[in-house]
């Protein structure tokens, strides 16, 4: 089961975010403070994080950087009223996977997390198939070696 967290501080765009993507299939926790959302990073593995950076009890940035420290694989898109321009500066090495300006249609953000957990499954299969390709050439060298 796909696990998304929000964070927003605005109890309109957790509760319409945690609405879309719960009819789509997803478990999703929606949290308004950094503290809560970096309790939930802590205890629970998220494929997808959406945070605002302008959240009330933190610096929505270094909050994003604590989390990324429970949540490496976790792909992250900052939902935000400021541009795209103002915040990547600010990112510095943050991995992210995209910016969304607020306000936004809900058939934008449905792509935009549809997009990126598609993305997170291909890097999962082609991590899965490097480990299959590992296995078996591991096992035919056993293989040759037994036979020697």
């Amino acid at each position: 089961m796909i696990k998304i967290l929000v964070v927003d501080d605005d109890k309109l765009i957790r509760w319409s975010l945690k609405e879309i993507f719960s009819q789509e299939g997803y478990v999703v926790d929606a949290v308004a403070t950094a503290k809560d959302a970096l309790k939930q990073a802590k205890n629970i593995t998220y494929k997808l994080i959406l945070s605002d950076l302008e959240i009330s009890d933190e610096n929505g940035i270094e909050m994003l950087r604590k989390a990324r420290t429970f949540q490496p694989e976790a792909k992250i898109i900052i939902i935000s009223a400021l541009t795209k321009q103002q915040i990547e500066p600010k990112l510095g090495n943050l991995s992210i996977f995209s910016i969304i300006e607020k306000p936004f249609k809900s058939e934008q953000i449905r792509a935009l997390v549809k997009n990126a957990l598609v993305s997170t499954n291909h890097e999962n299969e082609s991590g899965n198939q490097t480990e299959k390709n590992k296995r078996v050439k591991a096992n035919e060298f056993l293989i040759e070696n037994k036979n020697k």
